[in-house]
């Protein structure tokens, strides 16, 4: 049973979730929870154990777990890795959960204020004029990044639109200088229209994510060959939430040509994008989404959960979940909190 935390199985450790899902798992196996404090304090690997092994048990410790949180403690205690431990417990539980540690223990007390706080980056270039950042970005030398970084800091920035239809920025810019031309919105449309009508423009992908979010239906068709590309990918499993959200922003017909590569996306491994492919099904075919809405009810994504708690049908199978939902200790408080409010109303 261990082999599942001792392996992390998920495509994207930073933002896809399963530490509620093996949380869960642990709890209605009974699993000992000693076996996972054995993998805790096994040795470094590849696999993430001890970071995969650090979640369940910081999920079974804020459902009240008394021997998870006594697990955490010895660790703290004595644990070469104590400090990541506090970190996630620091984010994770509450306040008085787990300072009550520093209360009763000297020792912990002691790691805890000597804890290094986080430092802000700094800006070099805080003084820079917004004309000057721009001739720096202009001319991509070494520090065109902070220059363009700074930009970004100090809101939209319309200028970069002609910077950017004018040259074609050096490869390590790209990809800043996208995000910062999606913040720009609409205006960056006929520049992204531009782009994506170009087959393997290096700025496609930053084109279709403009028209994802401020297209409309004439630009379905670039969104389908966006998605095709990530297709092409093989192994690049990122982006299809992005393209699922704009095609149903945009609907129409032309916009549920999508609907079977949603349900392929649906099995990705890169679970964080379920939720986004979940919801372009349902708006986009709300009649053919039961079956996933009722399925997304025991999904390890919280988002998936409590978009499926909110939308799926009232079935007597999808009641008993809900209130299983609301009642259980492991779940997030949103999904607990939508799961009640559907049975009450």
């Amino acid at each position: 049973m261990t082999a599942c935390v001792e392996r992390d199985h998920r495509y994207h450790w930073a933002v896809d979730e399963r530490a509620v899902y093996l949380a869960r798992l642990v709890r209605d196996l009974r699993l000992p929870v000693a076996r996972l404090a054995a993998v805790l304090r096994g040795p470094a690997d590849e696999d993430n154990a001890f970071g995969n092994t650090l979640d369940v048990l910081v999920a079974l410790g804020r459902a009240g777990d008394h021997a998870s949180v006594e697990v955490l403690r010895e660790y703290v205690r004595d644990g070469p890795r104590w400090s990541d431990v506090l970190d996630v417990i620091g984010g994770a539980w509450p306040a008085e959960l787990w300072q009550e540690w520093a209360a009763e223990d000297a020792r912990v007390a002691v790691l805890v204020e000597a804890s290094p706080l986080p430092r802000c980056p700094g800006r070099p270039l805080r003084d820079a004029t917004d004309e000057e950042l721009l001739a720096a970005v202009r001319t991509g030398g070494g520090g065109s990044p902070a220059a363009l970084w700074e930009l970004r800091r100090r809101g939209p920035q319309p200028a970069l639109l002609d910077l950017a239809a004018a040259d074609l920025p050096p490869a390590r810019l790209r990809g800043p200088l996208g995000a910062a031309l999606e913040e720009l919105g609409a205006a960056a449309v006929p520049l992204a229209r531009q782009w994506a009508a170009r087959p393997g423009h290096p700025m496609a992908w930053t084109a279709a994510a403009i028209l994802a979010g401020h297209g409309d239906e004439s630009d379905v068709p670039a969104l389908l060959a966006a998605w095709a590309w990530l297709d092409r990918r093989g192994d690049d499993l990122c982006g299809y939430g992005l393209l699922a959200e704009g095609l149903a922003r945009i609907g129409g017909s032309g916009a549920r040509a999508v609907l079977p590569k949603l349900r392929r996306a649906w099995f990705s491994p890169h679970s964080s994008e379920r939720a986004a492919c979940l919801r372009a099904a349902h708006t986009l075919d709300p009649d053919g989404c039961e079956a996933p809405l009722t399925e997304g009810l025991w999904d390890c994504e919280r988002d998936v959960r409590r978009y499926a708690a909110e939308h799926a049908p009232l079935s007597p199978l999808v009641r008993d979940r809900l209130a299983g939902l609301r009642d259980d200790p492991l779940e997030t408080a949103e999904v607990r909190a939508v799961a009640a409010g559907r049975l009450a109303a």
